[in-house]
């Protein structure tokens, strides 16, 4: 009897040895990645793909390097401290496909499975802004990295006060794939900003 045992034994082992390795890859969606992206200089971008889970590379906040840039379709967001920019509206002159889709509050990543019925994902615009060193224009989405808490009457609280951001869903620049975002650290272990880490995963 425990030879027969042992001989189910080992062919089971074997079947499992050789089955087809396709049988064990885990469907679309179900890995979950984790990045770290030093966006902490001011008037830099970092440029990121989310199905290949790397940096492709960086660019100033400038027209000649927005210019170039515009024209690749090899990325899917870029960081530039909380500022987000999708390969999609004008930030491409190649009519990539980008976008990104805000998330209700109440939407976790985990919970989250699939890509809501109806979504839009929205391209990016052209922004002008009043700040301390006069007028800017830049090329970004609504995505941000994280949220700055506001006062009542909608002025920002000072000094700031970072709250997490939504759960986001971000299409890439082919416009095949959706991936879910959350951003989960914006400062790294000194306190110093514009270090951002998250994770994401495919979902359809």
């Amino acid at each position: 009897m425990k030879k027969i045992f042992a001989l189910l034994a080992i062919s089971m082992f074997a079947f499992v040895g050789c089955s087809d390795d396709d049988d064990n890859t885990p469907a679309p969606g179900s890995t979950v990645q984790e990045a770290y992206v030093d966006a902490s200089a001011k008037k830099m971008w970092t440029y990121f793909s989310l199905k290949d889970n790397k940096v492709i590379g960086t660019g100033a906040e400038d027209a000649a390097a927005d210019a170039e840039w515009a024209k690749r379709t090899d990325w899917d967001l870029a960081i530039n401290r909380y500022m987000i920019r999708t390969n999609s509206g004008a930030a491409t002159t190649v009519a990539a496909q980008g976008g990104v889709y805000t998330c209700g509050e109440n939407v976790t990543f985990a919970g989250l499975t699939a890509v809501p019925a109806g979504a839009q994902f929205e391209a990016d615009e052209e922004v002008t802004s009043q700040g301390m060193g006069g007028e800017t224009t830049v090329v970004k989405s609504k995505a941000t990295v994280i949220v700055f808490k506001k006062n009542p009457d909608g002025s920002l609280v000072m000094p700031p006060v970072y709250l997490k951001a939504p759960v986001y869903i971000f299409r890439t620049a082919d416009g095949k794939s959706t991936f879910k975002v959350d951003f989960i650290q914006y400062k790294n272990e000194e306190g110093k900003s514009g270090y951002v880490k998250f994770q994401h995963a495919e979902i359809k």
